[in-house]
């Protein structure tokens, strides 16, 4: 084409962009037209190369190199994309011509916009052939041209971003995303469309807005649908407002946890972590995510680890890890620390993750260490206790009970005659000795009791002769007290399973209570019957008084050791005799419980299990 041609073309008003071209591709003429088409004022695009300002990635592909056009003079024209300057694409139906002029050879282009026909022709065509299929999908999808014009849309698209289906048909995948996600789409489309074609994209997390303007988070997937007349991007919609609701609750739970908690995946890379864990560990959140989790296990320990990771995925369950020597946490400093790891799996759609819940035990370790020593030292004490009381048992008895011998003997009158002073004086002598002698026996079977070195003979016990054998001890006491002793017993003889010198020094403490504590002309009986306790049949041995009974305020105190009620204060006594015989009962699997009215008496009743088949055996140790 002539140098006059060009002038009279260029001076046409030509409704098409027209733009001028030279061999190096620089603009030398930028039509009004053009102008409106592209975006750019003609001062803006002259000198400009026009692939480098309006031409995106892939979107201008003509047949044959400029050179050969020029040569041969041929006319290309072939539909293509343009960038618009606000970053928008265009469809255009593009036509180049070789031309030669004062500034030598070039191209004249002329460009028209057919984004309306083609999105029209794109819609008829995917209507037909994927309509009923995009309905069929559960989730929001829509069909987007490269140049980001909506073709088509599915009612579940059209739902989510509050539109009808056909307000979408034809808008700009922009209006339906937030400015500064703008051109986001575009970009995604370029990673197969230019270099890496044919590659989908999944599993993009944006935010979308609605047509009220509130913003919703997203999740888009981008596949490419090639067609006779275009490429198109299948661009897959899910809204994740529920998921990443329950994502920040859980992030709140996981910070919230008053331990450290590290979830990593299969592979051992750490995918969270909370705060606790960065002041346990000292590192940095973002220093800790993506890294394998055995930075945070000392060296000695991170070979065997990936073995026990696997294992653990092979059979998830929850899992707590205490005790073991091996388990130890390091710091970003090097220092170790014992720790105490709780395991839990997290079925996710990306596979099992990992939740450990990683506690510092160091000061339990030291309080165990101090445990420990304490534990020898009590043991050490227990022995030196045992062998003090072993040696009590001879050196201290053996005298108490030659006074006591030697005083009976005296007051006798073997030796010889006594005035009345030094019969009194014997009798306080014997009567201090036997209270002592009472004294040190009760510290030695507490002492059994306390240490489980009461050896229990269980057998089966007629309980109406035990009864019998407890009367005749305590009859000759009663009388000199000139107190009533009664005894109830059934015509049945009721047998019990229990240990028969432990059951008689406990009814035998409960009397000789019951005497001490009941005024002269008093009565104290014992009374044997069956019952029932916790579903099981018993024998009940039941001692009660008519003396003063205990206070209510008193009452719980009863069974305490070495406690006296203010109430008993002048009678002589340890304190130790309804403490032991509790512990006995409890020993022997029989109850001591106790009613009682102040002034008007008090009953104890000890419960024994009856001998049945069921029976345990006849000899137990404890």
């Amino acid at each position: 084409m002539k140098n006059a041609d060009i002038s009279d073309i260029l001076a046409w008003e030509n409704p098409d962009a027209l733009v001028l071209t030279d061999k190096e591709d620089g603009i030398l003429h930028w039509s009004s037209a053009a102008e409106s088409l592209f975006g750019y004022a003609a001062a803006e695009a002259l000198g400009h190369r026009f692939h480098e300002l309006v031409v995106p990635e892939g979107g201008d592909a003509p047949e044959q190199g400029f050179s050969a056009r020029v040569t041969q003079g041929n006319t290309v024209t072939y539909r293509a994309l343009r960038k618009h300057k606000d970053g928008s694409l265009v469809f255009v139906l593009a036509s180049e011509r070789p031309v030669r002029g004062e500034f030598g050879a070039g191209l004249l282009r002329t460009e028209r916009d057919i984004s309306q026909w083609q999105a029209r022709r794109l819609t008829q065509y995917v209507q037909t052939r994927y309509g009923e299929f995009l309905e069929s999908i559960r989730e929001g999808v829509l069909l987007v041209t490269v140049a980001g014009r909506i073709v088509l849309a599915n009612h579940h698209a059209a739902f989510q971003f509050g539109y009808h289906r056909d307000e979408l048909s034809g808008m700009r995948m922009d209006d339906l995303l937030p400015k500064r996600h703008h051109g986001v789409h575009h970009d995604l489309s370029g990673q197969f469309f230019g270099r890496a074609r044919g590659l989908p994209v999944h599993d993009i997390e944006l935010h979308g807005m609605r047509r009220d303007g509130l913003e919703f988070p997203i999740e888009v997937s981008l596949s490419p649908v090639q067609t006779d007349d275009g490429n198109l991007i299948m661009t897959a919609v899910r809204d994740i407002s529920d998921r990443m609701k329950a994502e920040r609750k859980f992030r709140g739970l996981l910070e919230s946890a008053p331990d450290a908690m590290v979830i990593v995946n299969q592979e051992g890379r750490i995918e969270l972590v909370n705060s606790q864990a960065e002041a346990l560990f000292g590192y940095r959140r973002d220093a800790l995510l993506g890294q394998p989790v055995e930075m945070l296990i000392p060296e000695r320990f991170r070979a065997d680890h990936p073995t026990k990771r696997q294992g653990y995925v092979q059979h998830p369950r929850p899992r707590m890890l205490n005790g073991a020597p091996h388990l130890y946490g390091r710091r970003s400093n090097g220092s170790e620390f014992p720790v105490e790891i709780s395991l839990s799996p997290i079925d996710t759609e990306e596979g099992i993750l990992i939740s450990s819940a990683i506690r510092d035990i160091s000061e339990r370790r030291h309080f165990e260490e101090m445990l420990q020593e304490t534990n020898l030292q009590l043991r050490t004490a227990s022995e030196a206790k045992d062998r003090f009381l072993a040696g009590m048992s001879h050196e201290l008895r053996t005298p108490l009970n030659a006074i006591i011998g030697y005083t009976g003997t005296l007051l006798m009158r073997m030796p010889g005659p006594i005035n009345e002073e030094q019969g009194q004086q014997l009798r306080t002598i014997s009567g201090s000795a036997k209270h002592l002698l009472s004294l040190i026996n009760d510290l030695l079977d507490l002492a059994k009791v306390e240490s489980g070195k009461v050896a229990l003979h269980m057998v089966t016990l007629p309980c109406h002769e035990l009864i019998d054998e407890v009367v005749s001890v305590l009859r000759p006491l009663a009388e000199k007290k000139r107190i009533v002793l009664e005894k109830h017993m059934p015509q049945e003889h009721l047998l019990a399973h229990t240990d028969r010198r432990s059951l008689a020094q406990i009814v035998i403490n409960l009397g000789n209570n019951a005497i001490k504590f009941t005024e002269s002309g008093g009565t104290v009986a014992l009374k044997l019957t069956r019952v029932m306790q916790d579903g099981r049949p018993c024998c009940e041995i039941a001692v009660s008084d008519t003396g003063r009974g205990i206070k209510p305020e008193e009452q719980a105190a009863l069974f305490k050791a070495f406690s006296q009620l203010e109430s008993t204060r002048p009678h002589e006594g340890t304190g130790l005799g309804l403490y032991l015989s509790k512990r006995l009962a409890s020993m022997l699997g029989a109850s001591l419980r106790f009613e009682s009215q102040y002034g008007r008496g008090s009953t104890f009743s000890l419960a024994i299990p009856e001998h049945t088949a069921e029976a345990p055996a006849p000899v137990s140790t404890y």
